[in-house]
């Protein structure tokens, strides 16, 4: 029997699965480390920090596994998308790695479209441009960081920190490249006209590869610090939301997955690069070859319940928000959220949109508070289902994914407001095993990812069905909810500035 492992270096922590060939789990470690707030609206990470973690977790998880390193046959990463780890000539990090949440390249987001113009933007990356993207934040370091930016021999994504560390070969895939927004994301190639016209240099940018292209080996001194056998192949493997949708089975065009993690992402795969001309969604190049993705992201999905959780009910377990948000009947007795505590991409591409309880009366208590924020995730999804719709993305299958999958409540509360069936799929560590997958690809242990999936990945018998009563009472607050951001945008601005 041979094995597999995936390692998904997320924003909170990093975990590590060893699978058999069947997609059965051997062992599963995970390692947590914070977020840097050196500054408002800065996020910072440092990479050596993701890589002690990472071998941590890959030691634990060949303990408990209880196999041999040389058994297993390929390591494929996942990695939260778009921040920026800056190298020099001697694979040395320059500064502390900007993450996906960062909020401090607003102006230059502003400047880079008075310089290019949002058409030729979209044109060519098919995306809006967002604060928090490598892109702008790269610009933000040449102006604020000159010293830092002359030292740059190449700007990396997070995973491929990891596997730079692993392997010691630089380089990026079509998944994560796509979503630094300087990528040609039709062509798969980089924008080296868009790059040239920013004024950076387009020689600091990796080679790009598919996920499953072999990128290295295991190194000697890797070898020594995991674990690991020496020599053990070692793939690109992509972004944290495709690897998401290969372990949710998602692979053709139809399926949907509903993500909620620390963001929340509504995701799809396209046979050809489809996306709003409003540029109020994503669209990445996907795993799978020839095949892109559409996505609506959100920003505070699970970190609006844990937000809540933590500072407001005194961190209670998952199982007790659940009862409690249980105990309380749909719509939360007039009580609406907007889960928008850093800013929203999907469909407002604001960052200075606000959180906000709208409706709070005495009769109000934690219950309800839970209960809301639940809710308010759920209508986040529904404005990207809502798009969707416009663009005549083919929808049949809806799956939960992360805490979503995990929670009957919100399993239910999806089922209700997006009038859908909700299937999850049996095994945990989605991104883990889609990880997996791909280096099962690349090592030849399956033909593709879709056959990997069609073998490995499992539904649930019975979706959760909407209940049409309460679908009607969802479409009256759904509309109320939209309107709350349209009527309190300027205020939001305002207190954005303070």
């Amino acid at each position: 029997m041979s094995y597999l492992m995936g390692i998904d270096l997320g924003t909170s922590s990093v975990k590590t699965v060893i699978i058999n060939e069947s997609g059965l789990i051997k062992s599963t470690a995970q390692s947590s480390y914070d977020i840097l707030i050196p500054e408002k609206d800065y996020a910072e990470q440092e990479p050596e920090i993701w890589w002690n973690a990472t071998v941590h977790t890959i030691q634990r998880a060949l303990k408990e596994a209880e196999i041999q390193s040389n058994e297993i046959k390929g390591i494929g990463f996942s990695g939260q998308m778009h921040g920026m780890v800056l190298i020099d000539k001697n694979n040395n990090v320059i500064r502390p790695a900007i993450i996906w949440s960062d909020q401090r390249t607003k102006n230059e987001v502003k400047e880079i479209y008075t310089k290019l113009g949002k058409d030729y933007i979209g044109s060519v990356t098919l995306n809006h441009l967002s604060t928090g993207f490598q892109t702008p934040s790269l610009l933000w370091i040449k102006k604020h960081e000159p010293a830092s930016y002359q030292k740059i021999y190449k700007v990396l994504l997070p995973k491929d920190y990891i596997r730079l560390k692993m392997t010691g070969e630089l380089g990026t895939d079509v998944t994560d490249a796509s979503a630094t927004l300087a990528f040609d994301t039709k062509r798969r190639i980089w924008a080296e006209e868009l790059i040239l016209k920013l004024g950076l240099d387009p020689e600091i940018f990796p080679i790009v590869k598919n996920p499953t292209d072999v990128a290295g080996e295991v190194t000697i001194e890797a070898a020594k610090e995991t674990g690991l056998h020496k020599g053990t192949l070692v793939v690109y493997g992509g972004g944290d939301q495709p690897m998401q949708a290969i372990g949710n089975g998602i692979v053709t065009p139809g399926q949907i997955s509903l993500t909620i993690g620390t963001g929340g992402v509504v995701y799809s795969v396209t046979k050809e690069p489809k996306f709003d001309v409003d540029l109020r969604t994503h669209t990445f190049c996907n795993a799978v070859p020839e095949t892109w993705n559409i996505m609506g992201a959100n920003l505070a999905s699970g970190l609006s319940l844990s937000w809540l959780n933590k500072n407001i009910l005194s961190n209670l377990s998952y199982e007790e928000l659940n009862i409690l948000a249980d105990s309380v009947t749909s719509g939360s007795e007039g009580l609406i959220f907007l889960p928008y505590l850093i800013g929203e991409r999907t469909p407002h591409m604001d960052p200075e949109a606000r959180g906000t309880f709208l409706g709070l009366t005495l009769k109000h208590n934690k219950a309800h508070l839970i209960r809301s924020v639940m809710e308010g995730v759920v209508f986040a999804f529904r404005d990207s289902i809502e798009i969707f719709k416009n663009l005549n993305v083919k929808m049949d299958k809806f799956i939960a994914s992360g805490g979503g999958a995990r929670s009957d409540i919100w399993l239910k509360i999806q089922a209700n407001i997006l009038n859908q069936e909700i299937y999850k799929v049996n095994q945990p560590e989605q991104a883990c095993i889609g990880a997996a997958i791909v280096a099962g690809v690349g090592a030849g242990v399956y033909d593709s990812i879709e056959i990997a999936c069609s073998k490995i990945i499992k539904f649930s018998d019975e979706p959760v069905q909407p209940d049409q009563k309460t679908v009607s009472l969802y479409n009256e607050t759904y509309e109320l909810y939209k309107e709350i951001y349209q009527q309190n945008k300027a205020i939001f601005h305002h207190l954005a500035g303070k």
